[in-house]
C-alpha cells in the first residue's frame, strides 16, 4: 500500500484495462468503456491537497502491478468536503485490500483536516453499500446526484 504517483501511469492503464465490466461500471458509473489517458491522468495526478490516492500492488513476474486503487477529490475546500472513490480488481475483491485502502484514504482525509467524506455508489451495487456501512458511511446526509446512485458519507471527527 502507499500513494500513487505519477509514473503508475503503465500499471494504472493495465489495472483499469484489468478491471471486468461490471466492476468499470461499479467505480465509473458507466461512463468509462476503456483506459484514456485523460482518465489514467486523473487517477495518478495527486498532489496530496485537492487529490490524494492510494494503491495496493503486488510484484510479479513483469514487476509491480495495482491490485486496487481508492482516493478523495476535494469538492468544497471551505467546508472540508471531499468526494471518495475506490475500486480492487475482481480477483481480489473480498480478499481485505479494499478495507486496507478504505481505512488508508479515511486516516489520509483526517490527516489532511477534512471534515466530511462522500461517496457515490450505484443503488444495485449491494456489496459495496455494505462495505461502506462496514466503514462508517451511511446514506441519507446529502441527496444523491442521479436516480440509481445512492450518496453515502461521513463526518470526519
Amino acid at each position: 500500500m502507499r500513494r500513487v504517483r505519477i509514473e503508475d501511469s503503465q500499471t494504472m492503464q493495465g489495472f483499469v484495462l484489468g478491471l471486468s465490466s461490471a466492476s468499470r461500471r461499479n467505480r465509473f458509473h458507466g461512463s468509462v468503456n476503456g483506459a484514456s489517458p485523460k482518465l489514467i491522468a486523473y487517477l495518478v495526478d495527486a498532489d496530496g491537497v485537492r487529490h490524494a490516492a492510494w494503491v495496493a500492488c503486488i510484484w510479479g513476474p513483469d514487476g509491480e502491478a495495482i491490485v486496487g486503487e481508492a482516493g478523495w477529490y476535494v469538492v468544497d475546500a471551505e467546508q472540508g468536503s471531499a468526494e471518495l472513490a475506490l475500486s480492487v480488481l475482481d480477483g481480489w475483491q473480498g480478499s481485505g485490500v479494499a478495507s486496507r485502502l478504505m481505512t488508508t484514504l479515511i486516516a489520509g482525509a483526517r490527516q489532511a483536516g477534512l471534515r466530511h467524506l462522500y461517496g457515490d455508489v450505484l443503488d444495485v451495487n449491494l456489496r459495496m453499500l455494505a462495505f461502506m456501512r462496514k466503514h462508517g458511511l451511511e446514506a441519507g446526509f446529502d441527496e444523491p446526484p442521479d436516480r440509481g446512485v445512492e450518496r453515502v458519507s461521513c463526518v470526519l471527527r
